[in-house]
């Protein structure tokens, strides 16, 4: 079976020209954007048992296929069929299965890295998940490491940190009888001595004046002072089997870090030649490559840590040469407490495999609207703590309820006053006040029970009133969300919300703000109002890696017109 792409263009302005191009397949893969429409095409010689279609898992909606046997074509209608989705997709009709790439077109490569490594930094375990193979939620395996599982290393490093101080005290040694240059003063003085002093007469320096010197001794009538003289003496030897064996430890974890490393740096080589290849846009690889710089990073910070925390051990066992074999359980590791903990750790590090499985192959999210929606919350979440950075305030964050990757609730209290800030995420907008004092009224849509906009900033202040801004986030572009998104959320935030409660009734949201990836005609804040000055303000701004100062400055303004923070 022959599977075809087709891209599907149509004119924004009459006469409305129609452009349908074949999307040719690119080292055996082919590559579209996710936003753009598209119809597919499968050629077949036999005729199928099935022309039902599913694009990874999901089947495609079956009003938009047509079936022609007489010329063996099942094609699927007109759709924005990638729509959402970053990486590799499974086209599947049948027995047969075909591969396609998509890139995320609403993203340039430098957003998506800005944006990529800002999410990293704030939620590097949530990432890891939505760009790897490791499942939410999965089973973890203690007993391997990975670019997404740092964590046992970090215990090993952790548990031996905290055992240190302990091991200072009563560090496992051996005498043995050696013999050193003393000072003579105190030295114990044997028979080697007194040969080890015959043999260096030349070295002392003899002077009558000397005579009288308490510390004098005559030798042939002449006088000197000795000062040192060779002596036995007992000393502590560290070199031990449990000893070695802690070194050998060190050795081993260092060696899985730069295995791991190496690993990685070759896995960005592959995938970095895929992305030199690409249009601009945002693709899977480009996004593995950065979170595969960000982990890199992490493992050179622990590989840093292992070699400081080494070090200490080393001046611990001074002459003592690690023993890179696991070690065999001794009287002293299973008698002595501090050593049977070292003991467990040490089995744990040399059990730990290094797991290249996860880190590679064709894998996507298809989350890039949710991941968009995170960006945003951490931007505002940023802007708002950038406001009150000079207040002394308290900071409340409510817990991340299951499957969701944001909080419900971010609260600013300041230490002295009354007044509250909060960012809610989600909250629901019915008849009655829930989540917030905005309820539903007038005539929403006839299928809406309640709104849920994706963010919601609320003043509260009992002295003054209830003041509150609606953020949406779009990911889509600008000149979308201008003619498709903002007159529909224009009704459903404003017409159709109002803030409830004594002496308020009438009163609606102060500001409406739909944020998307780019600029709309140009201007990274676009406003219906003819003046700024005046409320409400309902508008369009820009959020991207590349400027995120729309978005502080337009929160800026809220606590301008709020009187609050900055």
């Amino acid at each position: 079976m022959e599977f075809k792409i087709f891209h599907i263009r149509k004119d924004s302005a009459p006469p409305y020209n129609t452009e349908r191009e074949e999307v040719l397949p690119i080292d055996g893969f082919h590559v579209v954007l996710e936003h753009h429409f598209y119809e597919l095409e499968f050629h077949y010689f036999e005729l199928p048992v099935s022309t039902d279609v599913f694009i990874d898992e999901i089947e495609v909606d079956k009003s938009l296929i047509t079936h022609d046997e007489q010329i063996g074509i099942v094609k699927v209608g007109l759709g924005q069929h990638f729509s959402n989705q970053l990486g590799h997709a499974t086209v599947k009709i049948d027995q047969d299965s075909f591969q396609v790439r998509v890139d995320a077109s609403k993203l340039s490569s430098e957003d998506a890295e800005g944006m990529i490594t800002y999410l990293y930094r704030k939620n590097k375990s949530l990432i890891l998940q939505l760009f790897t193979k490791e499942e939410v939620g999965g089973e973890k395996n203690n007993s391997t490491i990975s670019m997404t599982r740092l964590s046992p290393l970090e215990k090993f490093i952790n548990e031996m940190e905290n055992i240190l101080p302990a091991l200072a005290h009563s560090p496992r040694y051996s005498t043995i009888q050696d013999r050193e240059i003393q000072d003579f003063a105190t030295a114990n003085i044997d028979e080697q001595s007194i040969d080890w002093l015959l043999e260096h007469l030349d070295e002392l320096y003899f002077d009558d004046s000397l005579k009288d010197h308490p510390d004098a001794i005559e030798i042939d009538g002449q006088y000197t002072v000795i000062d040192r003289i060779d002596a036995p003496v007992i000393k502590m030897e560290y070199a031990t089997y449990e000893n070695e064996c802690i070194l050998g430890g060190f050795y081993w974890a260092r060696k899985l870090v730069d295995d791991l490393i190496s690993h990685i740096e070759r896995i960005n080589g592959q995938k970095s030649l895929i992305q030199s290849e690409g249009s601009g846009y945002a693709t899977f690889e480009s996004a593995q490559v950065i979170i595969n710089a960000q982990a890199i990073e992490d493992a050179q910070d622990i590989r840093t840590r292992l070699y400081r925390l080494e070090r200490k051990y080393m001046q611990l066992f001074p002459n003592t040469t690690p023993n890179v074999h696991p070690p065999l359980l001794t009287k002293r590791f299973s008698s002595v407490n501090v050593y049977s903990n070292i003991f467990l750790n040490l089995l744990q590090v040399y059990n730990l495999k290094l797991d290249t499985q996860n880190d590679t192959g064709a894998v996507k999210t298809s989350f890039l609207d949710q991941i968009y929606e995170l960006y945003t919350y951490y931007q505002l979440y940023d802007a708002l703590l950038e406001c009150f950075k000079d207040f002394n305030y308290k900071l409340e964050i409510s817990d991340t309820e299951e499957g969701e990757f944001i909080p419900k609730r971010v609260s600013i209290q300041p230490i002295n006053g009354k007044w509250q800030m909060n960012l809610l995420y989600q909250p629901q907008i019915g008849r009655e006040p829930g989540d917030t004092h905005l309820v539903l009224h007038g005539k929403p849509h006839r299928d809406s029970f309640y709104y849920t906009p994706d963010f919601v900033l609320e003043y509260c202040d009992p002295h003054l009133s209830l003041r509150y801004g609606i953020l949406d986030a779009k990911y889509k572009m600008a000149k979308t969300v201008l003619e498709q998104d903002l007159k529909e959320s224009s009704f459903k935030y404003y017409t159709c919300v109002r803030v409830i409660g004594e002496k308020r009734d009438h009163q609606k949201p102060d500001f409406l703000w739909l944020i998307c990836p780019n600029a709309c005609y140009g201007r990274p804040v676009w406003t219906m109002n003819y003046d700024d000055n005046f409320l409400p303000i309902i508008g369009i701004v820009m959020n991207n890696a590349e400027s995120n100062d729309p978005i502080k400055q337009s929160i800026k303004k809220m606590m301008r017109e709020w009187n609050v923070g900055i």
